[in-house]
């Protein structure tokens, strides 16, 4: 069985529990909220309607195993900072401020738990968008996990 959906539990408790994180909403995948929420972490979900990709990855066989018992993947992840007066440059260094504390939280219990080998923060894209809420700062991110399925 694959460790996807304990990797995720594992990540929404964790960084609820963070105390870096405190006051920071974390949804687990996407959520449809009117919520005026300023800062927030989704895991499973960057918000993109194109690509709702929540996890993406690959297993394999190790050694002479007969069926995949290893699994590399990738989950999708963002953090959402809104600045209410436009500033922009506040947006994004908050931004960057959470996800170094979401890279800290990944630090701390690399295996999440024992759920997992190694998780670890990965890629990262800033994107950035202003309108009469305010100036908002998105920067998707992926943790990249490798694990041995249960067999």
């Amino acid at each position: 069985m694959s460790t996807v959906p304990d990797a995720l539990d594992a990540l929404v408790a964790a960084f609820r529990a963070a105390p870096g994180l405190s006051g920071v909403k974390v949804f687990d995948g996407p959520v449809v909220t009117a919520s005026g929420q300023m800062e927030a972490v989704t895991v499973g979900d960057v918000g993109d309607q194109e690509d709702p990709t929540a996890v993406e990855g690959q297993n394999t066989r190790e050694g002479l195993a007969a069926t995949p018992d290893r699994e590399q993947y990738a989950i999708r992840c963002a953090v959402l900072v809104l600045n209410g007066s436009g500033d922009a440059s506040a947006a994004r260094r908050r931004a960057y401020q959470l996800l170094g504390e979401v890279g800290g939280v990944l630090a701390a219990d690399q295996r999440l738990g024992g759920t997992v080998m190694i998780a670890q923060l990965g890629s990262s894209t800033l994107a950035q968008d202003q309108d009469e809420n305010g100036a908002l700062a998105t920067i998707a991110f992926t943790v990249e996990v490798d694990a041995f399925t249960r067999r």
